[in-house]
């Protein structure tokens, strides 16, 4: 795995991408919003201009073709990598041809039912050395779906996975630099960037291998890794993109402090480390479309993940603490008549989240430790139900998914919680039933 910094030219082309010995990448930059000219319906972008804008539909805003133009710079088979999501309300799927000859065709998805899924499709193609090239993108004969496009890779290492940063990363060092104004540094992990500050390389350098076990723990547990790299950075206080929490697919902003605090505590207290892996987790839980139990569900399959990584009594002086106030919660909600019993107390976000980890805590103490990949297990079975959920839909929704796991009535158990399956999550109790 290579650890260098990604050198990156202005607009969308990125060389030697820090997962995969690159030939050229493209990679949608939110921070960029310039798209290349149409003409004719064509859309046409050369990897070697240094202020390639990108790519990013095909059949919308009169786009029938994408050609982008390369020159082979190593002779030999390659691999090209695209991420895509589509658009339509029928088959979404496009073709790719080289110099004019068909290489393959994508998969093909029906967006209704995953209308926020995104797709990664790869197609070997061998190329000579030091020949333009052109590769083609456009849709089968009479088929008008819509693709919306996040990165196009051409790589050497037809073995390795690519797996892009998000459009809302930074991209690379020299752009995080820019923002701090100050030397930064970026440690580099199988399916992760950190940024930080460059006097905190040593506190990266170390972040970057504990949250790789934690991401290969996540992977285990969710059985489907994100599409997207995590793009890791960190932000003087104040600064626009330290949000705090993940934005885009995969990208977390967080203050300084936060690395200053892993630096000082490592893996000896889960509150070092506990903001990182639960981040990270909700971007894992984006794959299912999980938005009914946001918090609430990220941190009950967050426990696992961090007792996989520490000794039970570290997980313990963090967890065991947890797990009593949201069985307190409960029971005051309970006793005030399943409503809030005190709103300055227990703010509606607070509450709820705190009553569906109560829930979740006591299913999995009967089930046993299998319930979370289980619970994923099921809903890829279930052709990922909560795509397709009604805000108001979402508990019943997570009631059957259970109910599958449990062989039982679980809209009942849930409504006996004092769950209201009705409910919008996740800002409290809201129902909009009559």
């Amino acid at each position: 795995m290579s650890r260098h910094a990604v050198a990156v030219v202005a607009g969308a082309v990125l060389r030697l991408a820090s997962a995969v010995s690159a030939e050229w990448e493209l990679r949608y930059d939110e921070r960029n919003a310039i798209r290349p000219a149409i003409k004719d319906r064509v859309v046409n972008v050369d990897t070697g201009d240094s202020g390639t804008d990108f790519p990013r539909y095909l059949n919308e805003l009169g786009i029938d073709e994408v050609r982008i133009r390369f020159r082979g710079q190593t002779p030999g088979v390659k691999k090209l990598s695209i991420i895509w999501s589509g658009g339509s309300q029928g088959a979404d799927c496009f073709t790719v041809s080289l110099d004019g000859r068909p290489v393959g065709r994508s998969r093909t998805v029906l967006s209704e039912l995953r209308p926020y899924a995104w797709y990664r499709d790869e197609f070997i193609v061998r190329l000579a050395a030091d020949a333009e090239h052109v590769i083609a993108l456009s849709s089968p004969p009479a088929s008008r779906s819509s693709v919306e496009f996040a990165a196009l890779c051409l790589s050497d290492d037809v073995n390795r996975t690519y797996q892009p940063l998000c459009g809302k990363a930074i991209g690379s060092l020299r752009s995080y630099e820019a923002q701090i104004k100050d030397p930064g540094y970026m440690a580099q992990s199988e399916h992760l960037s950190i940024f930080v500050p460059a006097s905190h390389r040593a506190g990266a350098d170390r972040l970057a291998i504990f949250l790789e076990r934690a991401y290969m723990k996540m992977a285990e547990i969710y059985g489907i890794e994100p599409i997207f790299r995590f793009s890791i950075e960190h932000y003087p206080p104040g600064h626009p993109r330290c949000s705090g929490g993940i934005s885009g697919q995969a990208t977390i902003g967080y203050p300084v402090e936060a690395i200053e605090r892993f630096a000082r505590w490592g893996a000896s207290d889960v509150r070092g480390f506990a903001g990182y892996t639960e981040e990270m987790s909700h971007g894992f839980k984006a794959c299912y479309r999980c938005d009914g139990t946001y918090e609430a569900l990220g941190v009950a399959v967050q426990e696992d993940i961090v007792r996989s990584l520490v000794p039970p009594a570290v997980a313990d002086a963090f967890w065991l603490p947890e797990h009593d106030t949201w069985r307190k919660t409960h029971q005051a909600y309970r006793a005030a008549g399943n409503v809030n019993p005190d709103h300055k107390q227990y703010p509606n976000g607070v509450l709820y989240t705190r009553i569906l980890n109560h829930l979740f805590l006591t299913l999995r103490s009967e089930y046993g430790p299998r319930m979370w990949p289980d619970f994923f297990r099921v809903i890829r079975q279930m052709d990922y139900p909560l795509h397709r959920a009604e805000k108001t839909e979402r508990l019943r929704t997570y009631a059957d998914i259970f109910a599958v796991l449990f062989g039982r009535d679980m809209r009942k158990e849930f409504a006996d919680f004092g769950i209201d399956l009705s409910a919008d999550p996740p800002w409290g109790w809201q129902t909009y039933e009559q």
